[in-house]
């Protein structure tokens, strides 16, 4: 939220998404310009509108922005959040509702190891938004689709519900976690639909978040903002963003469990690729963390830093200090 340093008030929502869209999307190719006139067209009541509809109560915990405009302003500063919201906003409708078994099927292991081959990250939006191609599809099959996806993305839930700093920010444990990140991954890797289907069949009932507001989370966006605004967190954490080094625990944990599920046997130019499209993602969370990526991937590989961990409590003091 920006602040006007004298007066202490709050920039105009539609006047601040406007100046992000022009920050975000100058210059960018045609599609972008496409998310750039969805909102420059849009009234301020019909952004707030489309934000307030997805939370209530009042504000986060420092009382300077309400949950609506968190959603907004965070939507509008990613490129990859905005392409979501538009999915969302004009798909959603014609999506089959998903089965509520994933019939998920194991796929037969490869044969004979499978060579290496590099395949690059390919960015549109001048270098702001991933692009699924043909190869990065190919990779979600070599590595086992959608069925090794969710065993990688369980593996990881259930580290992070142990761990004392990631699990503050899990409002609920009964939430489809697992099934949620691995649809989207595969949809952002392979170009098809798993996660828009996800999203059509989930509750529209909204969740309880602290301070006795409430938030429907849909996508990305309203689930980052319910995590900054757990429950579980203390009450002086509220609505603060994740940290540097809450986001080198975030990596090291996810890397660890792709780890642990085989997917460096099975496929090491998914792994390769993997590590750097997790490491484009995570700058939403915090700006420095993607140089971080490797390093993340690497520490799992240690069997004396996971036990260095678990006998500290699930505690990274190396990153987190104390």
């Amino acid at each position: 939220e920006h602040l006007n340093e004298r007066s202490h008030t709050r920039t105009p929502p539609c006047s601040l998404v406007k100046a992000l869209i022009s920050l975000q999307f100058n210059n960018n190719n045609n599609n972008n310009n496409n998310f750039n006139d969805y909102y420059m067209n849009m009234t301020e009541k019909e952004l707030m509108q489309g934000a307030e509809e997805d939370v209530t109560g009042a504000s986060t915990a420092e009382g300077t922005i309400t949950l609506a405009e968190e959603m907004i302003k965070l939507r509008l500063s990613d490129a990859e959040l905005t392409s979501e919201e538009i999915i969302d906003s004009s798909s959603s409708e014609n999506i089959p509702q998903p089965s509520t078994h994933d019939h998920l099927n194991q796929p037969p292991a490869p044969s004979s190891p499978i060579p290496f081959k590099f395949v690059p990250l390919r960015m549109g939006g001048n270098g702001r938004t991933h692009l699924p191609t043909e190869e990065s599809a190919a990779l979600v099959e070599e590595m086992g689709g959608l069925f090794k996806l969710q065993q990688m993305t369980e593996a990881f839930y259930e580290k992070a519900f142990k761990d004392e700093t990631l699990d503050k920010f899990l409002r609920s444990r009964d939430d489809p976690h697992g099934r949620r990140f691995a649809t989207w991954i595969h949809q952002k890797l392979s170009g098809g639909s798993k996660w828009d289907e996800d999203r059509a069949g989930r509750s529209n009932v909204p969740v309880r978040v602290a301070g006795g507001n409430q938030i429907r989370v849909n996508d990305r966006t309203s689930a980052h903002v319910a995590a900054w605004n757990s429950p579980k967190r203390a009450r002086h954490e509220v609505g603060r963003h994740f940290e540097l080094g809450e986001c080198r625990v975030w990596m090291r944990l996810h890397f660890w469990a792709m780890r642990e599920v085989g997917l460096e046997e099975l496929s090491p130019s998914f792994v390769d690729y993997y590590v750097r499209f997790l490491g484009h993602f995570v700058r939403v969370y915090e700006s420095s963390a993607p140089a971080f990526a490797r390093e993340s991937f690497r520490w799992s590989a240690d069997p004396d830093n996971i036990q260095k961990y678990m006998n500290n409590g699930h505690y990274m003091t190396d990153v987190l200090g104390g």
